[in-house]
Protein backbone atom coordinates (compact mmCIF):
# COMPACT_ATOMS: atom_id res chain seq x y z
CA UNK A 1 0.00 0.00 0.00
CA UNK A 2 1.36 3.18 -1.29
CA UNK A 3 2.21 5.42 2.06
CA UNK A 4 3.47 8.77 2.32
CA UNK A 5 5.78 10.32 4.96
CA UNK A 6 6.91 13.64 6.57
CA UNK A 7 10.17 13.82 8.71
CA UNK A 8 12.21 17.06 10.02
CA UNK A 9 15.18 16.03 7.82
CA UNK A 10 15.57 13.31 5.20
CA UNK A 11 19.40 12.32 4.81
CA UNK A 12 19.50 10.48 0.85
CA UNK A 13 23.30 10.32 0.87
CA UNK A 14 23.55 10.78 -2.80
CA UNK A 15 21.87 13.85 -2.81
CA UNK A 16 21.37 17.14 -0.59
CA UNK A 17 19.29 16.27 2.57
CA UNK A 18 15.66 17.99 2.87
CA UNK A 19 14.36 19.98 5.47
CA UNK A 20 10.53 18.98 6.26
CA UNK A 21 10.65 16.71 3.18
CA UNK A 22 8.49 14.12 2.59
CA UNK A 23 8.97 10.43 1.25
CA UNK A 24 6.26 8.24 -0.12
CA UNK A 25 6.89 4.50 -0.25
CA UNK A 26 4.82 1.45 -1.82
CA UNK A 27 5.79 -2.29 -1.20
CA UNK A 28 8.64 -1.84 0.62
CA UNK A 29 10.54 0.42 -1.88
CA UNK A 30 10.88 4.28 -2.17
CA UNK A 31 8.90 5.55 -4.55
CA UNK A 32 9.50 9.34 -4.35
CA UNK A 33 11.33 11.85 -2.42
CA UNK A 34 9.92 15.74 -2.60
CA UNK A 35 9.51 18.82 -0.60
CA UNK A 36 6.02 19.37 -1.08
CA UNK A 37 2.66 17.77 -1.43
CA UNK A 38 -0.75 17.69 -2.54
CA UNK A 39 -3.12 19.81 -0.55
CA UNK A 40 -5.42 17.09 1.65
CA UNK A 41 -3.17 14.57 1.07
CA UNK A 42 -2.66 11.76 3.78
CA UNK A 43 0.69 12.27 5.30
CA UNK A 44 2.31 10.54 8.28
CA UNK A 45 4.19 12.94 10.56
CA UNK A 46 7.37 10.99 12.17
CA UNK A 47 8.26 13.88 14.09
CA UNK A 48 11.45 15.79 15.18
CA UNK A 49 13.83 13.10 13.47
CA UNK A 50 16.45 12.52 10.51
CA UNK A 51 16.02 9.90 8.11
CA UNK A 52 19.41 7.98 7.42
CA UNK A 53 19.71 4.68 4.85
CA UNK A 54 20.33 1.57 6.45
CA UNK A 55 24.22 0.66 7.23
CA UNK A 56 25.74 -1.23 5.02
CA UNK A 57 28.84 -3.49 6.41
CA UNK A 58 31.10 -4.32 3.31
CA UNK A 59 33.27 -6.89 5.00
CA UNK A 60 32.31 -10.00 8.27
CA UNK A 61 32.81 -13.76 8.38
CA UNK A 62 29.54 -14.71 10.50
CA UNK A 63 30.67 -17.81 11.06
CA UNK A 64 32.78 -16.51 14.24
CA UNK A 65 29.76 -14.50 15.44
CA UNK A 66 29.80 -17.01 18.42
CA UNK A 67 32.68 -16.04 19.69
CA UNK A 68 33.01 -13.80 23.00
CA UNK A 69 36.19 -12.34 22.86
CA UNK A 70 38.48 -12.39 19.54
CA UNK A 71 41.05 -15.80 18.83
CA UNK A 72 44.35 -15.74 19.39
CA UNK A 73 46.73 -13.23 20.83
CA UNK A 74 46.89 -10.07 18.30
CA UNK A 75 51.24 -10.09 19.39
CA UNK A 76 51.65 -13.24 18.18
CA UNK A 77 52.75 -14.07 14.78
CA UNK A 78 50.15 -14.23 11.80
CA UNK A 79 50.67 -17.71 10.80
CA UNK A 80 50.01 -18.85 14.14
CA UNK A 81 46.84 -16.30 14.17
CA UNK A 82 45.76 -18.16 11.33
CA UNK A 83 46.47 -21.44 12.83
CA UNK A 84 43.99 -20.75 15.98
CA UNK A 85 41.41 -19.57 13.20
CA UNK A 86 41.29 -22.87 11.20
CA UNK A 87 41.11 -24.73 14.88
CA UNK A 88 38.11 -22.83 16.08
CA UNK A 89 36.64 -23.15 12.13
CA UNK A 90 37.04 -27.32 12.93
CA UNK A 91 35.65 -27.10 16.10
CA UNK A 92 32.63 -25.26 14.66
CA UNK A 93 32.21 -28.22 11.70
CA UNK A 94 32.21 -31.44 14.53
CA UNK A 95 28.23 -31.37 14.60
CA UNK A 96 27.52 -31.06 10.89
CA UNK A 97 27.12 -27.30 10.22
CA UNK A 98 24.21 -26.94 12.85
CA UNK A 99 26.82 -24.47 14.84
CA UNK A 100 27.90 -22.28 11.95
CA UNK A 101 24.14 -21.93 11.22
CA UNK A 102 24.04 -20.48 14.51
CA UNK A 103 26.40 -18.15 14.61
CA UNK A 104 25.15 -16.92 11.06
CA UNK A 105 21.65 -16.07 12.53
CA UNK A 106 23.17 -14.55 15.98
CA UNK A 107 25.84 -12.34 13.56
CA UNK A 108 23.02 -11.38 11.50
CA UNK A 109 20.88 -10.08 14.54
CA UNK A 110 23.63 -8.19 16.08
CA UNK A 111 24.20 -6.43 12.74
CA UNK A 112 21.04 -5.50 12.55
CA UNK A 113 20.15 -3.67 15.79
CA UNK A 114 23.31 -1.72 15.03
CA UNK A 115 21.39 -0.70 11.80
CA UNK A 116 23.04 -2.86 9.92
CA UNK A 117 20.85 -3.70 6.41
CA UNK A 118 23.14 -5.12 3.99
CA UNK A 119 25.98 -7.24 4.58
CA UNK A 120 28.96 -8.54 2.26
CA UNK A 121 29.59 -12.28 4.20
CA UNK A 122 32.43 -14.47 3.53
CA UNK A 123 30.74 -17.77 2.64
CA UNK A 124 33.23 -20.91 3.83
CA UNK A 125 30.22 -23.60 3.76
CA UNK A 126 27.63 -24.55 0.90
CA UNK A 127 25.88 -25.65 3.44
CA UNK A 128 24.45 -21.96 5.13
CA UNK A 129 22.51 -21.25 2.02
CA UNK A 130 19.31 -22.04 4.18
CA UNK A 131 20.35 -19.20 7.06
CA UNK A 132 20.85 -16.58 4.32
CA UNK A 133 17.63 -17.43 2.70
CA UNK A 134 15.98 -16.80 6.15
CA UNK A 135 17.45 -13.96 6.84
CA UNK A 136 15.65 -10.27 6.85
CA UNK A 137 18.60 -8.37 5.78
CA UNK A 138 20.27 -8.53 2.25
CA UNK A 139 23.26 -10.99 2.58
CA UNK A 140 26.12 -10.94 -0.31
CA UNK A 141 27.67 -14.29 0.17
CA UNK A 142 31.05 -14.02 -1.39
CA UNK A 143 32.32 -17.67 -1.98
CA UNK A 144 35.32 -18.20 -0.33
CA UNK A 145 37.88 -19.70 -2.53
CA UNK A 146 41.65 -21.34 -0.75
CA UNK A 147 43.31 -23.01 -3.75
CA UNK A 148 47.65 -22.70 -3.82
CA UNK A 149 47.68 -25.72 -6.31
CA UNK A 150 48.23 -25.36 -10.77
CA UNK A 151 46.38 -28.69 -10.56
CA UNK A 152 43.23 -28.06 -9.09
CA UNK A 153 42.31 -24.32 -10.71
CA UNK A 154 39.62 -25.78 -13.50
CA UNK A 155 37.81 -28.13 -10.54
CA UNK A 156 37.83 -25.27 -8.32
CA UNK A 157 36.70 -22.34 -10.56
CA UNK A 158 34.15 -24.49 -11.70
CA UNK A 159 33.02 -25.07 -7.89
CA UNK A 160 32.89 -21.70 -7.07
CA UNK A 161 30.43 -21.33 -10.68
CA UNK A 162 28.23 -23.57 -9.18
CA UNK A 163 27.95 -22.02 -5.95
CA UNK A 164 27.64 -18.76 -7.28
CA UNK A 165 24.28 -19.83 -9.87
CA UNK A 166 22.83 -22.07 -6.72
CA UNK A 167 22.67 -18.90 -5.22
CA UNK A 168 21.25 -16.75 -7.22
CA UNK A 169 18.71 -19.36 -8.56
CA UNK A 170 18.26 -19.67 -4.36
CA UNK A 171 17.43 -16.05 -4.13
CA UNK A 172 20.13 -15.28 -2.49
CA UNK A 173 23.16 -12.24 -4.16
CA UNK A 174 26.33 -14.37 -4.37
CA UNK A 175 30.12 -13.60 -5.47
CA UNK A 176 33.68 -14.72 -5.14
CA UNK A 177 36.01 -14.31 -2.40
CA UNK A 178 39.78 -15.57 -3.43
CA UNK A 179 40.69 -15.81 -0.33
CA UNK A 180 44.41 -14.21 0.02
CA UNK A 181 47.87 -14.61 -2.18
CA UNK A 182 48.82 -16.85 0.97
CA UNK A 183 46.10 -19.38 -0.14
CA UNK A 184 45.25 -18.05 -3.85
CA UNK A 185 47.28 -19.16 -6.85
CA UNK A 186 47.86 -16.92 -8.72
CA UNK A 187 46.30 -18.28 -11.90
CA UNK A 188 43.37 -19.49 -10.09
CA UNK A 189 42.80 -15.64 -9.17
CA UNK A 190 42.97 -15.26 -13.22
CA UNK A 191 40.16 -17.30 -13.74
CA UNK A 192 38.01 -16.24 -10.51
CA UNK A 193 38.30 -12.83 -11.62
CA UNK A 194 37.18 -13.93 -15.09
CA UNK A 195 34.26 -16.08 -13.48
CA UNK A 196 32.84 -12.87 -11.67
CA UNK A 197 33.19 -10.65 -15.31
CA UNK A 198 31.12 -14.14 -16.45
CA UNK A 199 28.74 -13.98 -13.61
CA UNK A 200 28.87 -9.98 -13.52
CA UNK A 201 29.57 -10.39 -9.87
CA UNK A 202 31.40 -9.15 -7.17
CA UNK A 203 35.08 -10.40 -6.04
CA UNK A 204 36.36 -9.48 -2.85
CA UNK A 205 39.97 -10.23 -1.81
CA UNK A 206 42.34 -9.82 1.69
CA UNK A 207 45.14 -8.24 0.10
CA UNK A 208 48.30 -6.07 1.74
CA UNK A 209 47.03 -7.33 5.32
CA UNK A 210 50.06 -7.56 6.75
CA UNK A 211 53.68 -7.33 6.13
CA UNK A 212 54.41 -11.24 6.33
CA UNK A 213 51.56 -11.16 3.54
CA UNK A 214 53.94 -8.59 1.21
CA UNK A 215 56.84 -10.19 2.36
CA UNK A 216 55.38 -13.71 1.30
CA UNK A 217 54.62 -11.86 -2.71
CA UNK A 218 57.66 -9.79 -2.88
CA UNK A 219 60.33 -12.17 -1.81
CA UNK A 220 58.60 -15.74 -1.85
CA UNK A 221 60.15 -15.79 1.84
CA UNK A 222 59.30 -15.26 5.07
CA UNK A 223 56.73 -16.73 8.09
CA UNK A 224 53.93 -17.15 5.27
CA UNK A 225 56.50 -19.22 3.03
CA UNK A 226 58.04 -21.41 6.40
CA UNK A 227 53.60 -22.04 7.28
CA UNK A 228 53.09 -23.53 3.78
CA UNK A 229 55.97 -25.44 3.53
CA UNK A 230 55.30 -26.74 6.78
CA UNK A 231 51.45 -27.70 6.14
CA UNK A 232 53.17 -29.16 2.32
CA UNK A 233 51.04 -26.47 0.63
CA UNK A 234 53.55 -24.24 -0.94
CA UNK A 235 53.60 -24.67 -4.67
CA UNK A 236 56.41 -22.74 -6.43
CA UNK A 237 54.00 -21.78 -9.45
CA UNK A 238 52.03 -20.16 -7.11
CA UNK A 239 53.60 -16.98 -6.77
CA UNK A 240 55.23 -15.43 -10.03
CA UNK A 241 59.25 -14.65 -9.33
CA UNK A 242 59.31 -10.52 -8.71
CA UNK A 243 55.38 -10.45 -8.20
CA UNK A 244 53.76 -7.09 -6.42
CA UNK A 245 50.64 -6.14 -4.70
CA UNK A 246 49.53 -3.52 -7.86
CA UNK A 247 49.91 -7.24 -9.97
CA UNK A 248 47.56 -8.38 -7.58
CA UNK A 249 45.53 -5.16 -7.70
CA UNK A 250 45.60 -5.36 -11.90
CA UNK A 251 44.00 -8.71 -11.88
CA UNK A 252 41.63 -7.59 -9.94
CA UNK A 253 40.57 -4.62 -11.64
CA UNK A 254 39.77 -6.93 -14.44
CA UNK A 255 36.90 -8.57 -11.80
CA UNK A 256 33.54 -7.41 -13.07
CA UNK A 257 33.48 -5.23 -9.40
CA UNK A 258 36.27 -6.09 -7.02
CA UNK A 259 36.90 -5.32 -3.66
CA UNK A 260 40.46 -4.96 -1.48
CA UNK A 261 39.94 -6.04 1.65
CA UNK A 262 42.19 -4.55 4.22
CA UNK A 263 44.83 -2.90 2.07
CA UNK A 264 47.00 -1.97 5.41
CA UNK A 265 50.09 -2.16 3.83
CA UNK A 266 48.95 -0.91 0.06
CA UNK A 267 51.98 1.24 -1.44
CA UNK A 268 51.02 5.05 -2.78
CA UNK A 269 50.97 3.86 -7.30
CA UNK A 270 49.10 0.80 -5.92
CA UNK A 271 46.97 3.63 -4.06
CA UNK A 272 46.70 5.58 -7.31
CA UNK A 273 45.97 2.81 -9.49
CA UNK A 274 42.57 1.72 -7.39
CA UNK A 275 41.76 5.55 -7.33
CA UNK A 276 42.02 5.68 -11.12
CA UNK A 277 40.04 2.22 -11.86
CA UNK A 278 37.13 3.46 -9.65
CA UNK A 279 34.44 1.69 -11.60
CA UNK A 280 35.45 -1.67 -10.79
CA UNK A 281 37.85 -1.68 -7.34
CA UNK A 282 36.97 -0.61 -3.56
CA UNK A 283 38.83 -0.78 -0.92
CA UNK A 284 37.48 -2.13 2.86
CA UNK A 285 39.14 -0.90 5.56
CA UNK A 286 38.15 -2.59 9.27
CA UNK A 287 39.41 -0.09 11.61
CA UNK A 288 38.83 -2.11 14.59
CA UNK A 289 40.60 -5.59 13.06
CA UNK A 290 43.41 -2.94 12.20
CA UNK A 291 43.50 -1.70 15.99
CA UNK A 292 43.62 -4.77 17.20
CA UNK A 293 46.41 -6.30 15.68
CA UNK A 294 48.28 -3.03 16.04
CA UNK A 295 49.23 -2.50 12.33
CA UNK A 296 51.07 0.59 11.13
CA UNK A 297 48.83 3.73 10.28
CA UNK A 298 46.40 3.25 7.84
CA UNK A 299 46.82 5.35 4.38
CA UNK A 300 43.26 6.25 4.89
CA UNK A 301 43.98 9.93 3.46
CA UNK A 302 46.52 9.39 0.92
CA UNK A 303 43.26 6.79 -0.24
CA UNK A 304 40.61 9.12 -0.37
CA UNK A 305 43.43 11.60 -1.85
CA UNK A 306 43.74 9.77 -4.75
CA UNK A 307 39.39 9.35 -5.41
CA UNK A 308 39.32 5.94 -4.22
CA UNK A 309 36.87 4.43 -2.88
CA UNK A 310 36.98 3.55 1.07
CA UNK A 311 34.12 1.60 2.19
CA UNK A 312 34.31 -0.25 6.18
CA UNK A 313 33.47 -3.41 7.57
CA UNK A 314 33.34 -4.95 10.81
CA UNK A 315 35.51 -7.76 9.73
CA UNK A 316 34.81 -10.63 12.65
CA UNK A 317 34.74 -11.48 15.75
CA UNK A 318 37.71 -13.56 15.80
CA UNK A 319 39.91 -9.97 15.58
CA UNK A 320 37.02 -7.60 17.00
CA UNK A 321 34.46 -7.49 20.61
CA UNK A 322 31.19 -7.19 18.09
CA UNK A 323 29.97 -6.65 14.66
CA UNK A 324 28.77 -3.05 15.36
CA UNK A 325 29.82 -0.99 12.19
CA UNK A 326 29.02 2.48 14.16
CA UNK A 327 32.03 1.27 16.27
CA UNK A 328 34.02 1.09 13.47
CA UNK A 329 32.70 4.71 12.46
CA UNK A 330 33.37 5.79 15.66
CA UNK A 331 37.33 4.30 15.32
CA UNK A 332 37.57 6.48 12.33
CA UNK A 333 36.12 9.60 13.64
CA UNK A 334 38.98 9.67 16.61
CA UNK A 335 41.77 8.50 14.59
CA UNK A 336 41.22 10.50 11.18
CA UNK A 337 39.11 13.69 12.82
CA UNK A 338 39.96 15.75 9.46
CA UNK A 339 38.39 13.08 7.76
CA UNK A 340 34.76 14.77 5.97
CA UNK A 341 31.64 13.53 7.74
CA UNK A 342 29.80 12.84 4.53
CA UNK A 343 32.33 11.33 3.15
CA UNK A 344 32.15 8.99 6.30
CA UNK A 345 28.55 8.58 6.03
CA UNK A 346 29.05 7.32 2.63
CA UNK A 347 31.70 4.70 3.30
CA UNK A 348 28.83 3.11 5.74
CA UNK A 349 25.89 3.30 2.80
CA UNK A 350 26.28 4.03 -0.80
CA UNK A 351 29.89 3.21 -1.05
CA UNK A 352 29.88 -0.18 0.66
CA UNK A 353 26.51 -1.09 -1.69
CA UNK A 354 28.40 -0.30 -4.63
CA UNK A 355 31.22 -2.58 -3.52
CA UNK A 356 28.71 -5.35 -2.67
CA UNK A 357 26.64 -4.47 -6.57
CA UNK A 358 23.68 -3.63 -4.43
CA UNK A 359 23.36 0.32 -4.84
CA UNK A 360 20.08 -0.20 -7.02
CA UNK A 361 18.12 -0.79 -3.81
CA UNK A 362 20.76 0.06 -0.79
CA UNK A 363 23.17 2.74 0.98
CA UNK A 364 20.85 5.61 -0.29
CA UNK A 365 17.08 6.98 0.16
CA UNK A 366 15.01 7.35 -3.30
CA UNK A 367 13.45 5.68 -6.01
CA UNK A 368 13.89 1.99 -5.80
CA UNK A 369 15.76 2.18 -2.68
CA UNK A 370 14.62 -0.50 0.05
CA UNK A 371 12.38 1.48 2.58
CA UNK A 372 13.83 -0.15 6.08
CA UNK A 373 15.34 3.12 7.02
CA UNK A 374 17.05 4.31 10.25
CA UNK A 375 15.51 7.14 12.32
CA UNK A 376 17.85 9.56 14.52
CA UNK A 377 16.00 11.48 16.92
CA UNK A 378 16.69 15.08 17.01
CA UNK A 379 16.38 17.89 19.47
CA UNK A 380 13.66 20.15 18.78
CA UNK A 381 16.33 22.85 19.53
CA UNK A 382 18.44 21.88 16.28
CA UNK A 383 17.94 24.29 13.96
CA UNK A 384 20.12 22.97 11.38
CA UNK A 385 21.30 19.67 10.76
CA UNK A 386 24.98 18.72 10.97
CA UNK A 387 26.18 14.70 9.32
CA UNK A 388 28.51 15.36 12.24
CA UNK A 389 25.68 14.98 14.70
CA UNK A 390 24.35 12.49 12.52
CA UNK A 391 27.39 10.24 13.07
CA UNK A 392 27.85 10.71 16.91
CA UNK A 393 23.88 9.29 17.30
CA UNK A 394 24.06 6.39 14.77
CA UNK A 395 24.30 3.95 17.70
CA UNK A 396 21.26 4.97 18.97
CA UNK A 397 19.26 5.15 15.53
CA UNK A 398 16.00 2.82 15.77
CA UNK A 399 15.62 0.92 12.40
CA UNK A 400 11.83 1.99 10.95
CA UNK A 401 10.20 -0.07 8.11
CA UNK A 402 7.90 2.51 6.05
Amino acid sequence: MAKTYRARWIVPVNGKPLENGFLRTDKGKVTELTTSVAAGESVIDLGDIALVPGLVNAHTHLEFSELTQPVGNPEQSFDHWISAVVGYRRSQLQNDSALLKQAIRSGISESQEDGVLALGEITTNGELLPAYQASTACLVSLREVINFSADRIEEVTQDTRDYVLQAQSAGVKAGISPHAPYTVHQKQLTELCRLSRELECVCAMHLAETKEECELITERSGPLREMLNRIGMWDDSAITLNSSLTEYVESLATSWRAIIVHGNYLDRDTIQYIGNAGDRLSVCYCPRTHHYFGHDPYPLEEMLAQGVRVCLGTDSRASNPNLALTGEVALVRTQFPQVDAQELLKMVTMHAAYALGIEQSHGFIGPGAVSDLLAVELEQSVQSLSVELLLTQLPDARLVSL
